[in-house]
């Protein structure tokens, strides 16, 4: 059996799902940061239930092909809810409002 830090198959699935739900929670096209990336991913490859379900993902996603489709959706269910959940809560807060204050200050 592999060690979870030598399961590199894994680590590529686990950082293309956190981009893909960065870009859904975002809409932005970009990634996350990578501090919040490796937070995802350690998320992922601690739990053998979200390890699972994101290997499965990755094999059907084929992330190592391109595409000129539309990105899809990632599929539901509870390893997604746990996921997204987490990466909400550990996202970034952009340093300014449109207002031009920053998140917390008081008028």
């Amino acid at each position: 059996m592999t060690a979870p830090s030598e399961d590199s198959e894994l680590i590529r699935y686990a950082v293309a799902y956190a981009i893909a739900l960065y870009r859904e929670l975002s809409t932005e096209n970009g990634a996350p940061s990578l501090g919040t990336q490796n937070q995802v991913v350690d998320l992922i490859r601690a739990d053998p239930e979200l390890s699972a379900a994101v290997a499965e993902w990755g094999r059907q996603a084929q992330i190592d092909e391109a595409t000129t489709e539309p990105p899809r959706r990632l599929p539901g269910g509870g390893a997604h809810d746990r996921i997204r959940a987490y990466l909400r809560r550990v996202m970034e807060q952009p340093v300014f409002t449109r207002d031009g204050r920053r998140p917390g200050d008081r008028r």
